[in-house]
């Protein structure tokens, strides 16, 4: 009995060591692991007295990417091309009228007091800290909620600061509310595209079950940037409208189920996203429906399918659309001709993008430049 206790013991001594020494081993290989990790990121060079000193490789890490979801990189990709805004100082009786401004986004943030806003057969009342947005630039009243004497947008007191800044002191002298107004023009085919499944408007409001700490900091920064116009305010200005809409369009968007999400969804997915960008990263490409599938690694017919399902256009639909989007905006933007905007997106002469335009869009090239520079006058 005392020789099988023996035994047992000795038997224990050895697998105690024999763990022990995996253990030391299998930490041994970690640390090696990680140490390659570490010489991956970082530059190491041999010190004084065999010291190792570290050197951050800058230039690598600015270099790296951030990561975001497509729709984070869509948001990403919308740039205001113009702008301006309006401290409006307004006081009891008031009422304004606010036409319709087409590819214009305008909005309004309540500093202090309180307003009334009409769309239509809608009423929106809010007070200070709320933010109204309306993407598709839709005329709309605001008031004091008790005058019905509206007075139009080019007939109010209007003082111009800068170009693109302006105050306005209105009403009646009673009660006052303060408010910052914008109107931000978006020409990128994509933002345009955005809004077709935007609603009419968008509010945020402070007294919501789910307010938004980030829209009311921006919207805090942004009344004191206009409240007191100093060096680089425009610029400054701006930059924050530019994310307080971005902000606001965000936030809508996540609370979108499936079903409402429309075409925003397809970016999501990984092969009709990657082939969405391949057409919107090269337009002039002459893309077949082929090509597109074997690009995504996938069969023609189940990429036409899926297309399909998730963008609700066919591929070559979607290219078509996309490239007369870039064409409507080079024609109001830019002064290149119909020929080098015919090439610029794919097509070999002027008559044929002339008639896939007016297909597509409705109007010649040339009635839609005409209309834009007669708007513009």
């Amino acid at each position: 009995m005392c020789g099988q206790r023996q035994q047992s013991y000795q038997v224990c001594c050895y697998l105690s060591n024999k763990l022990k020494i995996e253990v030391i081993q299998n930490s041994k290989t970690v640390f090696n692991q990680n140490a390659a990790n570490l010489h991956s990121r970082f530059k190491f060079k041999e010190g004084k007295r065999g010291n190792c000193a570290m050197n951050f490789d800058y230039k690598n890490r600015i270099s790296t990417r951030i990561k975001d979801q497509p729709i984070g990189r869509l948001l990403d990709s919308l740039r205001m091309e113009s702008a301006f805004f309006t401290q409006s100082r307004l006081s009891m009786p008031w009422a304004l009228s606010m036409p319709a401004m087409h590819n214009c986004m305008m909005f309004h943030i309540v500093a202090e007091g309180s307003a009334l806003f009409q769309v239509g057969n809608t009423e929106i009342q809010l007070n200070s800290g709320d933010f109204i947005l309306f993407p598709k630039g839709e005329g709309h009243e605001l008031s004091d909620g008790i005058c019905q004497s509206f007075t139009p947008l080019d007939e109010l007191p209007i003082n111009a600061v800068t170009e693109r800044y302006e105050t306005l002191s209105f009403g009646g002298g009673g009660a006052q509310t303060t408010m910052v107004c914008g109107v931000l023009l978006f020409q990128h085919p994509l933002a345009i595209k955005l809004l077709g499944i935007l609603p009419t408007f968008i509010v945020i409001q402070q007294d919501s079950e789910t307010p938004s700490d980030i829209v009311d900091n921006i919207s805090r920064l942004l009344e004191a940037e206009t409240s007191t116009i100093g060096m680089g305010a425009e610029a400054v200005i701006a930059r924050l409208a530019d994310i307080l809409v971005i902000t606001a369009m965000r936030q809508h968007l996540q609370d979108l189920s499936e079903d409402k999400i429309g075409w925003l969804g397809a970016l999501e997915d990984d092969r009709i996203g990657h082939a969405l960008k391949l057409i919107h990263d090269s337009p002039d490409h002459h893309w077949s429906l082929e090509e597109l599938a074997h690009d995504v690694g996938m069969s023609r017919t189940s990429f036409a399918q899926q297309f399909k399902r998730l963008v609700g256009n066919t591929p070559m639909e979607y290219l078509t659309e996309w490239r007369m989007s870039l064409a409507y905006s080079k024609l109001q933007l830019s002064k290149d001709s119909m020929l080098v905007i015919a090439l610029d997106i794919g097509y070999q002469s002027e008559a044929a993008f002339s008639r896939a335009f007016k297909k597509v869009i409705g109007k010649s090239p040339n009635e839609v430049r005409k209309a834009y520079q007669t708007s513009t006058v």
